[in-house]
């Protein structure tokens, strides 16, 4: 009887016979490290070359227990290595051991792989063209998958090239003076390679591709006109193809056509739809007045849909940021089909946008420009630089001017803009803002579930303002909050291994947007819960690799780590003590707000650095941890000052330092403005001169397992950023200032009681 050899097996004997056909190798290929000279750039036509040769000296020697790794990372270096036949081989054997297990990223590459190494197989042969083999490929891989599964794939191939180079070219730099690089890193710099040089293949062929396997699947319809009260809204609806009966619908109401997921909501076996903001067509032209109309035009949809022969009358809002805000400002009108929103980040006006901590954000002028006004950028800068690139250089124009912030729209857009100063009316959190949000009554009428999703790193202030609220206004609200490791950005591309310059822990890599989608499915088709969100609040504890699950972050029966700022020492970095430093003294810092020579330097967003920056600011350290400590929630404090201003805007960052001297930063820096503390709607100015007390709490939140031998690292600091309002501490309205306000520099003292705290214990 003749012995059955397993696929993995044949690939690995192919691949000696592989390394037996090649070259004799140096006997330092062998080893962890492999030499390489990397090109100039990404696309130098010797590029390709390089690669190949680092892939082919990788295959004879590469090794993994992990059958599935290793054919996902065999089958990558080998379509680099030009063996195509081979290639096909290995993806065609993972995508069998794949079969009936959850279809994650090594199934996704097992497909993306697959049709780029039979078309180049079929090329190779000489039969047909690179178009039509690609074609031919995509085609039967792709249409045996299920909707869910095809739009997963297709997501992953319109990823433009544009997104592989910029990491490449960082890859070429890091390892071009080193010469060589370990074999994980040649590894995924061949990964990151074949994402680079396939999508430029096969980039172009995609749109004609997509359109016909999405014709097959899904019946669409575009730019329909929905009627409201005063006015019409633009959708598009996208429905399973061959559904029968009504569905439910998942609604999206966005002024973003980049955010429309209508087909992905399709894919799920929902009806998709994406509705415009009023004045806002598919094509993302037409000017909004943001927040004014959105929850009644939103829930006039949500009922002209549960009136569709396509809808099973229930409705449920998907958003971000901007659609986030939308989806909440829909439910305080309580439309009677809509069954649910889940958020990710939401916005929430006066809250965390176009201000924060009562400190307006020169960002919000580029968010108007980009997408209320609708309106391309005549801002005189290099045409040629990206877009971050002409922002920062507007900032650093602004901050180098002596302009008072009523200006910031003429010098940012070069004219004067009534949507910015209609929020510059209003810097306090009055009225104005409050019409936009839930009233108290709303909030405790809101009876549908409710999801959240945030980061703590600048992905959360509104995300918490929506769910503490509801929680303080209906304590019986079925609502759920999800925390972790991430930025806004990561949450909705896709959270990776790394953030920032921080390893996340692998609990932490979670595919957010498709949690949201498995918790619809409980809500809408009585799926079960996702385990993720087993209670109110969900939250990954950094450094500990695991989850916890609580009723409230904040609960008044845990203990919090209280630390006291060290007035004593005049050498940075101060302490921070268990107790209160006795025999007076005081921490100074002075700034000049009125010094623009570093109007041009960027401020870091690392989160992890080998050395602590304190730009305008001043540094606290604690002694090194007896024991492993594990913090969670916001960072409260009151600091006992003595101000030489009326009013002054703080910047508050925590760090773990570990033992090693690596600091980590623990929530994005967190500004607020001192008149503004604790009170949002109505300004007390500070009694300069004077000794007094100024409580605080940032709308930020954190959770880590802080090691024994790790120091806690306070750094406080006044604002002196170009991208955001400078207060100079005069007490007049602060969009009225400029730098002849400055005068001299600002000054603060801080006393024994100053102290800061969080939850915090054994883990």
């Amino acid at each position: 009887m003749r012995r059955k050899v397993s696929t993995v097996s044949r690939v690995r004997r192919a691949l000696m016979r592989l390394g037996l056909a090649l070259p004799a190798l140096p006997s330092w290929t062998w080893a962890a490290d492999f030499g390489f000279r990397p090109p100039r750039d990404p696309d130098d036509p010797a590029a390709e070359g390089l690669m190949r040769d680092l892939a082919e000296r990788i295959l004879p020697v590469y090794q993994d227990a992990d059958t599935d790794s290793f054919l996902a990372n065999v089958t990558a270096l080998q379509i680099v290595s030009g063996a195509y036949r081979a290639a096909a081989g290995s993806s065609k054997s993972l995508r069998e051991r794949r079969q009936g297990k959850p279809f994650d990223l090594l199934a996704e590459r097992a497909v993306l792989d697959g049709i780029y190494a039979n078309a180049r197989m079929l090329e190779a042969d000489g039969r047909t063209g690179f178009a039509e083999a690609y074609a031919r490929s995509f085609h039967e891989l792709v249409s045996p998958l299920d909707n869910p599964q095809a739009q997963a794939v297709m997501a992953r191939l319109e990823i433009p090239p544009a997104a592989f180079r910029e990491p490449l070219r960082q890859a070429f730099d890091q390892w071009r003076a080193k010469g060589s690089l370990p074999e994980a890193d040649a590894l995924a710099l061949v990964r990151t390679w074949l994402s680079y040089q396939s999508r430029r293949g096969f980039n172009a062929l995609l749109p004609e591709l997509f359109a016909a396997q999405n014709g097959s699947r899904y019946v669409a319809e575009a730019d329909v006109r929905i009627p409201v009260r005063g006015g019409v809204i633009h959708a598009s609806v996208i429905r399973p193809g061959r559904a029968d009966g009504g569905l439910p619908a998942l609604l999206r109401f966005t002024l973003d056509p980049s955010e429309d997921d209508a087909r992905l909501s399709a894919a799920r076996g929902y009806v998709g739809v994406t509705a415009y903001v009023r004045g806002r067509t598919p094509d993302g032209k037409g000017a909004v007045w943001p927040f004014v109309r959105d929850g009644d035009d939103a829930a006039a949809v949500i009922d002209w849909i549960a009136r569709q022969p396509w809808s099973d009358g229930r409705v449920a809002m998907l958003g971000e940021g901007y659609s986030g805000y939308a989806a909440w400002a829909a439910a305080r009108r309580k439309p009677p089909a809509l069954k649910a929103i889940a958020t990710i980040a939401p916005m929430a006006p006066g809250i965390d946008f176009p201000m924060a901590g009562q400190i307006f954000r020169n960002a919000m002028v580029r968010w108007a420009q980009e997408h209320a006004l609708a309106e391309p950028l005549h801002a005189g800068i290099d045409a040629d630089a990206g877009p971050d690139a002409v922002w920062q250089a507007l900032d650093a124009r602004w901050h180098r001017g002596n302009r008072p912030y009523w200006d910031i729209d003429r010098v940012l857009l070069g004219k004067r803009s009534r949507l910015i100063r209609s929020w510059l009316t209003h810097p306090s959190h009055d009225r104005f803002w409050q019409k936009f949000l839930p009233s108290a009554q709303q909030f405790a009428r809101i009876d549908i579930p409710v999801l959240g999703i945030a980061g703590y790193y600048g992905a959360d202030a509104g995300a918490l303002y929506f769910h503490n609220e509801h929680l303080r206004n209906r304590p019986q609200a079925d609502t759920t909050l999800l925390l972790g490791p991430y930025d806004a950005g990561s949450i909705r591309r896709g959270t990776a291994a790394t953030l920032r310059g921080y390893t996340t822990d692998p609990v932490a890599r979670v595919d957010l947007p498709g949690l949201r989608y498995q918790w619809l499915d409980h809500v809408l088709k009585g799926a079960d819960k996702p385990s993720l969100l087993l209670d109110r609040v969900n939250y990954q504890v950094m450094g500990a690799d695991r989850w916890r699950h609580v009723p409230a972050l904040e609960a008044p029966e845990r203990p919090r780590l209280r630390l006291y700022l060290d007035t004593r020492r005049r050498d940075e970095p101060h302490g921070l003590l268990p107790s209160p430093s006795e025999g007076g003294g005081n921490a100074r810092l002075a700034v000049d707000l009125a010094d623009r020579r570093d109007a041009r330097i960027p401020w870091p967003d690392a989160l992890r650095a080998d050395r602590l920056t304190a730009r305008n600011g001043i540094s606290f350290a604690s002694d090194p941890l007896t024991e492993d400590t594990e913090i969670a929630g916001s960072l409260r404090g009151v600091f006992d000052i003595t101000p030489s201003r009326q009013d002054m805007d703080f910047n508050v960052s925590l760090y773990e330092q570990t033992a090693s001297g690596e600091y980590l930063l623990l929530f994005d820096p967190y500004d607020f403005r001192a008149s503004y503390a604790g009170h949002r709607v109505r300004r007390r100015l500070l009694r300069a001169g004077e000794r007094q007390l100024l409580a605080f709490t940032t709308e930020r939140v954190t959770a880590r397992r802080l090691s024994a031998g790790s120091r806690i690292v306070l750094v406080v600091g006044i604002n002196r950023r170009a991208d955001r309002q400078v207060n100079y501490g005069s007490g007049k309205d602060v969009n009225s200032e400029t730098i002849a306000d400055a005068k001299w520099p600002v000054r603060v003292r801080w006393h024994a009681r100053s102290y800061i705290e969080i939850q915090g214990g054994k883990p």
